[in-house]
């Protein structure tokens, strides 16, 4: 098994350990999708080198670009311990990049907390302020997340 598989087998398994789930759902690019609130969200592991593993999320899309959109992403990007926010094609996006090495459930589920649930707080307000829609209508409970 190379290498990438290998990363991407043990991701599934850490994120079957974390949602405490028997079966992984995998999208049509290999990676793992997963909702926080209104955030569409993904875990990858990226061909890189180095080997990486991302978790994203798409916060708000639809929203044009401007400099007062600019500027508050810049201050939500400024608040944030360990997340990424960006603007690109219409959509907010937040990310995290974290290694594979020693990848465990704590450190993945940082992540995913950090991305999915600053993704959720973001959206709503950023879609009320510059005309735009968050992926999902309605929240669903964080527990619901991982099903």
């Amino acid at each position: 098994m190379n290498e990438v598989l290998w990363i991407r087998s043990h991701v599934r398994q850490v994120l079957q350990d974390i949602w405490d789930v028997g079966r992984i759902d995998v999208d049509g690019d290999g990676d793992v999708p997963f909702r926080c609130g209104t955030a569409a969200c993904w875990v990858t592991v990226l061909e890189s080198d180095p080997i990486m593993v991302r978790v994203f999320a798409h916060a708000v899309h639809g929203v044009r670009a401007s400099a007062k959109l600019y500027r508050e992403l810049n201050d939500i990007q400024a608040r944030s311990l360990s997340a990424h926010i960006e603007y690109g094609r219409g959509v907010v996006c937040v990310s995290q990049t974290i290694s594979p090495i020693g990848l465990t459930a704590p450190i993945l589920r940082q992540a995913l907390d950090a991305v999915g649930g600053t993704a959720a707080e973001i959206g709503g307000l950023l879609a009320a302020m510059f005309d735009g829609d968050t992926p999902f209508a309605h929240p669903v409970d964080v527990d619901e997340d991982a099903a």
